[in-house]
Formats: structure tokens, C-alpha cells, sequence
């Protein structure tokens, strides 16, 4: 399952002549963060306006590029936050025990569907154990200070890691 992290930089086409339209500069989100909701394209210039493709239109996403089928954009991004605004935030459990920080989001790329979270638990546990994957089986709440899974997804999802 790729991660957000890896759709930042990557070119888009669009439409059967596959026009590129721009490179990926900034994921939305949905306002829970549990799905991806546009893609926000490098500017063409200094008053350029800000273009945001509706993740919706996405038909693929592969290592080198994404592919979309028409040039749909958001037109209200107001039911939207920046995923970067997620990153670093703690990831706590249903009883509020902090599991880590917030470091990238797994994600269905045919939905757009946030699956997973990656963990980070520190500069030397990461090192010596690996980045930790939290598989999301329940609900979370992605609030501006942390992001809190419910009691049932916190214990049965674990952390693998």
C-alpha cells in the first residue's frame, strides 16, 4: 500500500491525451484525516491560482506518475485540512496512552481510503526496531493537538512494526 509521502513530486496527466497538469505539492485530506480528498498542483506562476485536483478523478498512481481521467477540481476546500497539518502529531489509544507521532498515512489508491498509520517512536527505536504500521479497524478522531483511535481499534489493530 503506498504512502502519502510518496505521491508529494509526482507528475499528473490527464485525460485520454494524458496532459500534465502539474506535480503534487500538498495532499487534503478529508477533516477526520482518514481520507484523501484532493491534490493540490505545483502553481504555474506568480498569480497563477491555486489548482487542486479532486482525488476522485485519480485512476492510478503509480511510482512515476498519477493519472486522471478528466481535470476535475475542488471547487470548496473548506471540508478539507492539509495532511501536513497531521504529521507530528501523537497517535493516541482509546485510553488516551500515546502510541507515537504521526509520521505518514498508508492508503488505498482506488479510494483514497486512509488504512494505515506509520508511527514514528523516536529516533533510536525507529533505527533500531523500524518505523511502527498501525492498521486502522476502527474509528479515529484527527483533532489539532493529537489524533485519537477508538477503544476497539487501538486493541485490536496493534502495532507492527
Amino acid at each position: 500500500m503506498p504512502r502519502a509521502s510518496d505521491l508529494i513530486g509526482l507528475p499528473v496527466l490527464a485525460g485520454p491525451q494524458l496532459r500534465p497538469i502539474g506535480r503534487v505539492q500538498e495532499l487534503l485530506l478529508s477533516r477526520d484525516g482518514l481520507r484523501l480528498r484532493g491534490l493540490v498542483l505545483e502553481s504555474g506562476g506568480l498569480f497563477s491560482r491555486r489548482k487542486v485536483l479532486d482525488y476522485r478523478a485519480v485512476q492510478s498512481v503509480g511510482e512515476t506518475c498519477i493519472v486522471a481521467g478528466e481535470e476535475q477540481y475542488l471547487e470548496a476546500e473548506d471540508a478539507t485540512r492539509p495532511g501536513s497539518d497531521l504529521t507530528g502529531l501523537p497517535v493516541l489509544d482509546g485510553s488516551g496512552e500515546e502510541l507515537g507521532t504521526l509520521d505518514d498515512l498508508h492508503f488505498d489508491p482506488a479510494t483514497g481510503q486512509i488504512h494505515a498509520f506509520q508511527l514514528s517512536r523516536g529516533f533510536v527505536d525507529d533505527l533500531l526496531s523500524g518505523k511502527a504500521i498501525l492498521p486502522l479497524t476502527g474509528p479515529a478522531i484527527a483533532g489539532e493537538g493529537a489524533i485519537r483511535l477508538s477503544s476497539a481499534g487501538g486493541e485490536e489493530g496493534g502495532l507492527m512494526g
